[in-house]
């Protein structure tokens, strides 16, 4: 071979080995390794912020004792961003810079808009927190001395409009409603009104209760605005776009790679070896893909199990809310604010049949020295069995409420005369005067009962507050004439009605 010939077959070789290597270093230019933990990031990165939307929404509802879960996630979250923007020079897409801007932009605007949120659930939550023993405590002093000081119609006002805003902020915190707004402020301006006829105490009272009502109105609505608005930074979008842009770019390497592993293969049986083993590692890619994937499917299949049983839980919690307001939390008869319902379509029913309802006030004698001699819990035990026993001496369509302390009201309806009232009156005064032991301990108490009654028509425009009221002065005239007794109101109603048949009831 010639000197010639041998440079040639040289040059021919070094032309092949560095084909062989330029198609060699082709089918690897890219990094199947780092590919891999790009996708991982993604994904990890959206399970973070999945797992923050449930976190936002557990805060909501109270269920995160604080707000750690919600700042937790936010170190991992930049490293993660910090990691795909270095993933950056991988792609020779043009819009993926753009997609990276727009998903840094999204999270870093829910960051802001959880800082916020947090802020607004603290205050939130205090008052909501605050709300509901603040007003058990004000109705409380409004049955001892205060209520005394003050015109009994007063009394019954605010502790109407106590119970009634109770009711709304509940209702308004679980589902806010511009009417119901209105008619909490209407309610708060009510509670205001009579502020002046009590002590400087209690009007104080008065106007914090108001300030917190007026902080839950404003603050759960900013509090839904935020959430609004972290829901539409569309973190979800912006990570799904960024996937998107990868996917692309991985997927052009990738068949990019191939034809140069087609062209390296006429070369060199060894490409045999670089594709199965560029294959297993596609294959181990995909697997842990769709293992990640099915996780993901998994957690949210747990999250809506989740979100179902906290909503039934909360619907739960709203019956039992509901329950309290209308009814009294020591012995379960019903509450003011239920009795005047009752009254008033009682009164209205009385108009239609021409019958009579009749209402009696009645304070316990002698209440005030079992509570001082053997403290409040046989006072409680006293107050379940004088409602146990009225409340048994009564037919089923009679109702027995609580106005507190230890003040009770028996509504009756259809009674068809004053001798039927005053049977039900003497009834009463027994039960009440059989209590002779409480908590094993001997007690001895009696009645003041007033009686009002309202016949028909005239009784429906007279209205529940009237006879109410009507009712509470003849009680007052039971004391005065040397209590263990009853009084009939003045005011009462029972000539003007005629019993039908089947109304002869009492």
């Amino acid at each position: 071979m010639s000197g010639r010939t041998r440079l040639a077959a040289a040059l021919l070789l070094v032309l092949l080995a560095g084909l062989l290597a330029y198609l060699f270093v082709r089918t690897q230019a890219s990094d199947l390794g780092a590919q891999d933990r790009v996708v991982f990031d993604l994904r990890e990165l959206e399970k973070l912020d999945a797992e923050w939307n449930v976190n936002i929404l557990r805060s909501h509802i109270g269920l995160n004792p604080n707000y750690d879960p919600l700042t937790a996630p936010l170190p991992r979250i930049h490293t993660l961003q910090a990691r795909l923007r270095a993933a950056l020079v991988m792609v020779r897409d043009p819009g993926a810079p753009a997609a990276y801007e727009t998903l840094r932009r999204a999270l870093a605007e829910k960051e802001e808009l959880v800082e916020q949120f947090k802020s607004h659930n603290a205050v939130l939550r205090n008052s909501l927190i605050y709300f509901p023993p603040a007003i058990t405590d004000l109705k409380t002093e409004l049955t001892g001395i205060e209520g005394a000081t003050v015109p009994a119609r007063t009394v019954l006002a605010l502790d109407a409009a106590l119970n009634e805003l109770l009711t709304d902020i509940l209702r308004y915190n679980l589902a806010p409603d511009r009417e119901l707004a209105q008619h909490i402020e209407q309610t708060i301006e009510a509670m205001l009104a009579h502020r002046d006829a009590f002590s400087p105490a209690v009007a104080e009272t008065i106007d914090e209760l108001a300030r917190h009502a007026r902080t839950i109105l404003r603050y759960r609505q900013l509090e839904n605005t935020l959430e609004a608005r972290i829901k539409d930074t569309r973190t979800v979008e912006a990570l799904d776009k960024m996937s998107a842009v990868f996917d692309r770019a991985f997927d052009q390497v990738a068949i990019e790679k191939q034809r140069f592993r087609t062209y390296l293969f006429a070369y060199s049986g060894l490409l045999l070896v670089l594709l199965a083993y560029a294959a297993w590692r596609l294959r181990r890619s995909y697997r842990i893909i769709g293992v990640v994937n099915q996780r993901l499917r998994a957690a949210n299949e747990t999250l809506e199990l989740r979100v179902a049983e906290r909503t039934a839980e909360l619907e739960a919690q709203s019956a039992r809310l509901e329950q309290l307001a209308q009814h009294d939390s020591l012995t379960g008869l019903i509450n003011y604010g239920q009795l005047t319902q009752q009254l008033e379509h009682a009164l209205v029913r009385a108009g239609r049949r021409d019958t009579i309802v009749v209402v009696m006030f009645i304070d316990l004698d002698g209440f005030k020295a079992v509570n001082d001699t053997y403290g409040h819990a046989t006072g409680d035990l006293v107050l379940k069995e004088v409602a146990r026993r009225v409340q048994g001496q009564l037919r089923r369509e009679d109702s027995l409420a609580r106005l507190g302390g230890d003040e009770f009201v028996i509504l009756l309806e259809e009674v068809s005369s004053r001798e039927g009232a005053r049977r039900v009156a003497q009834q009463t005064l027994d039960q009440i005067g059989g209590i002779t032991e409480a908590g094993g301990h001997p007690v001895r108490i009696s009645a003041s009962i007033g009686i009002g009654s309202a016949c028909g028509k005239a009784g429906a425009q007279r209205g529940a507050a009237a006879l109410l009221a009507e009712a509470d002065q003849a009680m007052y005239q039971a004391k005065a004439a040397g209590k263990n007794g009853y009084a009939f109101s003045p005011q009462a109603q029972w000539e003007s009605c005629k019993p039908t048949a089947g109304n002869a009831l009492r």
